[in-house]
């Protein structure tokens, strides 16, 4: 079993249509949870079309904070507690880990690390933890995290509810997620200008990332990765683009993201 990985899923990877285009055939398919962590949205995106993506970080407990974390956005003052992160265990080969790595940015915006999954089934009266052991799962963690951020666009948050539905994710999980803000054409209205503006800033961003996304699939090593410097140019390439999106284009043009999400504050980072 050296040769097989068990993997956490936890964003647009629960869809397995998503993992199909990605030439990825699990082995076994587990509903899972992992209590020591939640979801967030801060892996660094594209202002005006995906501004972020899904990671996960540890979900403080009530002895570390004096008080449970809470969740609430910029526009709405109501909280409620942060589930912890829900997902879809899948069984890999080696080789089919190392292309889901490779896919995700090899090693760029991601470190992988290993949690504790618990196996999740459906049963008359809910979805409940199993008494089984835990799963030890592979899972990948923002290297750079952008906090506060933005919720993801709404094509993205589409991709994880209907994951969540496929695989029969508890309810209550899937109606947190529909609570998040979302940045999207029908979420965010915009002016003629504010569209040129976006266009503009894609015009010459997406190409830029584009390169640089080819060229760490070229030159990538056995383990998905690719080199350190190249990694460190790609990432501040990313903090430039977002730096000249703060204080240059969105001042212009409009914002390129949508509501922030606090997830709490302090009582989280």
């Amino acid at each position: 079993m050296a040769d097989m990985v068990w993997y956490f899923g936890y964003g647009s990877n629960m869809k397995s249509s998503v993992m199909i285009n990605r030439g990825i055939t699990p082995l076994s398919i587990k509903v899972g949870v992992v209590p020591t962590h939640f979801l967030t949205f801060d892996i660094f995106g594209i202002p005006y079309t995906e501004p972020s993506f899904a990671s996960i970080a540890l979900l403080p407990s009530k002895s570390e904070t004096d008080e449970v974390a809470k969740v609430y956005t910029l526009s709405t003052t109501d909280t409620s507690p942060i589930p912890p992160v829900h997902g879809v265990l899948y069984q890999l080969r080696r080789e089919d880990y190392l292309r889901l790595v490779l896919s995700e940015g090899s090693g760029v915006g991601y470190d992988e690390i290993t949690v504790e999954a618990y196996i999740l089934k459906t049963q008359s009266d809910g979805t409940k933890r199993t008494k089984e052991q835990p799963i030890m799962a592979q899972t990948l963690k923002a290297k750079y995290p952008r906090r506060p951020n933005s919720g993801p666009s709404r094509r993205y948050m589409g991709l994880i509810l209907e994951g969540c539905k496929e695989h029969n994710i508890p309810v209550s999980y899937q109606k947190y997620l529909e609570s998040l803000p979302v940045y999207g054409a029908d979420s965010v209205k915009k002016s003629w200008f504010q569209t040129m503006g976006a266009l503009l800033f894609l015009f010459f961003w997406r190409r830029v990332i584009q390169v640089l996304a080819r060229t760490t699939k070229i030159v990538v090593d056995d383990s998905g990765h690719c080199p350190p410097w190249l990694g460190q140019v790609i990432v501040m390439v990313y903090h430039f683009m977002w730096f000249w999106h703060d204080h240059v284009h969105s001042r212009i043009w409009g914002m390129g993201h949508g509501d922030l999400i606090n997830y709490g504050g302090r009582a989280v980072w």
